[in-house]
């Protein structure tokens, strides 16, 4: 079986590339939370609020 060999800086962007995924999915997971914690405390009185707000937070963060 033979490996393929990558350059230091093919490494360098792959792990670059996967940190920022990492990155990514932690905010994602960050702005449920808060949704979800708002929704539990009924600080939005609908479901499209509650929407519209994560879409403006994952617009905010995740650009």
């Amino acid at each position: 079986m033979q490996h393929n060999k990558i350059s230091p800086t093919e490494a360098e962007h792959v792990a670059k590339a996967v940190e920022q995924e990492n990155e990514r999915a932690s905010y994602e997971a960050l702005i449920d939370y808060v949704v979800q914690s708002a929704r539990d405390a009924q600080m939005f009185c609908t479901g499209e609020s509650v929407e519209a707000a994560r879409e403006h937070l994952c617009q905010t963060i995740l650009s």
